[in-house]
């Protein structure tokens, strides 16, 4: 945050009788770290964890899967004193150990269980990193965890058509926590919510690739194994950008919503081929809400790639694939007039 932005708001709250002189002096005395520091700092604690596991925990994990589950427990209990001590190397070392602690528990527990591995190693991993985000923590580590419950849910859910519909609810998950965020952003759970939104927002950008692609042998192509998938997913993601698009212009004239909800019909149909940029659009609107810059820029970078992806899955000719980039612009630029044109109607009115 800018000076001028936290004067301001302290100013603001210290007005307000929230604040006092003395914690408004104390804050604006304190100056986040340049970012050479974070990075020396956390190149350090991951050394240090790395060579605290290798020269003990891997030799005794090696010889007993109980020793294995012992040392990841206290690998665990370890990170969680550290992620509650003040400073930049004592956070990077206890995320290390978290994360060596997750690792070695999930693999002590798939090697023992009695059916199968992968998913005995996904349960475990899920249920582990659901029990260490509502650790006190900085927000790295939060992310890290409910990603990992993420991860351990798709898993268990295996590469079939359900996986689609599991990165629509993922979607969902996301926009509602966004456009939701003057709700719980004051709650004492504040910071697991807003973890909780930013994975379900890395998974949802990244599933759509998953579900519609054969980027890697291994994934299959989800899309042959259920054929409903071909229109389940593209009508669920449309559905959420209208969704949110409308939510967004609730309480306006009718003119409003009619021209909003007509452009985002129109929207659906022409990306209907690549669902994954409605699933972007929907969630950039909701972060754009939410005043989350960052998030923004990382959902145009993704939305960069779905467009790579869409260009070169067509079936065209270079000529032809030009008409169609010059007919969508043509088409969202005759939106775009339509919309403003409603838009200033209803201001005049």
């Amino acid at each position: 945050m800018r000076e001028s932005w936290k004067q301001a708001l302290l100013e603001n709250l210290r007005q307000r009788g929230i604040v006092d002189e003395t914690g408004a002096a104390a804050v604006m005395q304190q100056s986040p770290a340049p970012w050479f520091v974070h990075l020396f700092a956390g190149l350090a604690a991951w050394l240090a964890a790395l060579m605290l596991i290798l020269s003990s925990a891997l030799a005794l994990a090696h010889d007993s899967l109980f020793g294995a589950i012992l040392i990841g427990a206290m690998l665990l209990g370890l990170a969680v004193w550290l992620l509650r001590q003040p400073g930049i190397f004592l956070a990077q070392m206890g995320l290390a150990l978290s994360l060596a602690g997750q690792g070695m528990l999930v693999y002590a527990v798939g090697e023992l269980s009695g059916f199968d591995e992968l998913r005995s190693c996904a349960l475990s991993g899920a249920l582990v990193a659901l029990g260490m985000l509502w650790v006190p923590a900085p927000a790295l580590h939060r992310v890290l965890c409910a990603l990992g419950v993420f991860a351990g849910v798709a898993v268990l859910i295996g590469f079939n058509g359900w996986l689609s519909l599991y990165g629509l609810l993922l979607a969902g998950l996301a926009l509602l926590l966004w456009l939701r965020r003057g709700a719980w952003a004051g709650a004492p759970q504040a910071l697991v919510w807003r973890a909780v939104a930013a994975a379900a927002t890395l998974a949802a950008m990244a599933l759509p690739l998953i579900a519609r692609r054969d980027w890697t042998l291994p994934l299959g192509r989800l899309a042959d194994e259920a054929a409903w998938v071909l229109w389940l997913y593209p009508l669920g993601a449309a559905t959420l950008l209208l969704g949110v698009a409308l939510w967004l212009v609730r309480g306006q004239s009718l003119a409003r919503v009619a021209s909003v909800g007509i452009a985002c019909l129109v929207v659906g149909a022409l990306g209907w081929a690549a669902p994954g940029l409605l699933v972007t659009g929907a969630l950039w609107l909701a972060l754009f809400r939410a005043c989350e810059r960052l998030w923004c820029a990382l959902v145009g970078l993704v939305v960069t790639l779905y467009l790579g992806d869409l260009y070169y899955s067509l079936h065209l000719s270079l000529l032809h694939k030009s008409m169609v980039l010059m007919l969508s612009g043509v088409v969202l630029l005759l939106l775009r007039w339509l919309v403003l044109r409603f838009w200033e109607a209803g201001n005049e009115s």
